[in-house]
């Protein structure tokens, strides 16, 4: 398979201020250099951060919202929820086990989609409306609590081999001195943010304090059940 110059970029992956430029050659054509790019479906920074991620979604999800808004001009609040469940809601979630946002910044923006769509669904725009109330009312959880549960999904199923990730990253902790359930992991230390919100480092911290019931459910469908707006809203609590 051979690869067109014009559809290639070089991003370098670097926390320097002034990092070491190199040119890259593909076909006798210099590749050009970005910042950013996008890689199935998700925008990649140079500097690992998520805000052009967290921009890009949340620009498209709105836009869905808003059409949503201008031709679903129904007051069933049912279909209304429906439609953005459906519709709105997965764009803001798409692999979200990689870009898990972690700033108050991101979490606030991806959430202010659902409080805008929560009135749409409920009919009720007034200042004084209470959009936690609604939230409620429609039982949608935070998608920051969503994310969190797609996460440990993700790792149970790494964990029982159900999908094709190496575990050669987890290490079980010493049975001695072992607090919550059979696999519990160690942490993984970071000094650098875009590492100690990744994936494994990150979610092992959750793991570790489930219990040991949960931990140990004979499939993915109990796992699931069983982590309740209540389990997840006690391991927010915890961290």
């Amino acid at each position: 398979m051979a690869f067109h110059p014009d559809k290639c970029s070089v991003l370098t992956i670097t926390n320097k201020k002034n990092p070491v430029k190199h040119n890259y050659l593909l076909h006798n054509h210099t590749l050009e250099s970005v910042s950013s790019a996008k890689y199935l479906g998700i925008t990649l920074q140079s500097d690992l951060k998520w805000t052009q991620h967290a921009n890009n979604i949340v620009a498209n999800a709105n836009k869905s919202l808003g059409f949503l808004k201008r031709n679903l001009k129904t007051s069933n609040t049912n279909i209304k929820s429906q439609a953005y469940l459906s519709l709105v809601r997965p764009k803001l979630e798409y692999a979200c086990s990689v870009w898990n946002p972690h700033t108050a910044e991101h979490c606030n923006k991806i959430e202010m989609v659902q409080r805008r769509a929560a009135r749409y669904a409920c009919n009720r725009y007034h200042n004084t409306s209470s959009v936690t109330d609604m939230l409620q009312t429609l039982t949608w959880p935070s998608l920051q609590q969503r994310r969190l549960k797609t996460k440990l999904i993700m790792f149970y199923k790494i964990v029982h081999h159900i999908v094709a990730v190496p575990t050669t990253i987890l290490i079980p902790t010493d049975p001695r001195i072992r607090q919550f359930h059979p696999f519990t992991y160690r942490h993984l230390h970071a000094f650098k943010d875009p590492y100690k919100y990744s994936f494994f480092p990150n979610t092992i911290i959750h793991w570790n304090l489930l219990p040991q019931t949960i931990v140990l459910c004979p499939t993915v469908n109990t796992f699931r059940e069983q982590l309740t707006p209540t389990v997840l809203s006690h391991l927010q609590s915890q961290i």
